[in-house]
């Protein structure tokens, strides 16, 4: 069985929203949004495993990004 995902315009669609959230937030307020939409969104997956990978997939990526 395979994991659902989001169609890549509803990922283009969320990518847009969350810059937009951000922009619009005071630089100190970023961190604290973005723990809270990880919280959030973390809430809705049923399997600890899929948020833990998610973890550190989000992690590798900001290794790929400054390295």
């Amino acid at each position: 069985m395979t994991t659902p995902t989001l169609p890549f315009a509803d990922l283009e669609q969320v990518y847009e929203q969350l810059a937009t959230t951000l922009d619009a937030l005071p630089e100190a307020q970023e961190r604290l949004f973005l723990a809270q939409l990880a919280l959030a969104l973390a809430h809705r997956v049923p399997d600890v495993a899929h948020v833990m990978a998610a973890i550190e997939e989000a992690r590798r990526g900001t290794e790929t990004a400054t390295g």
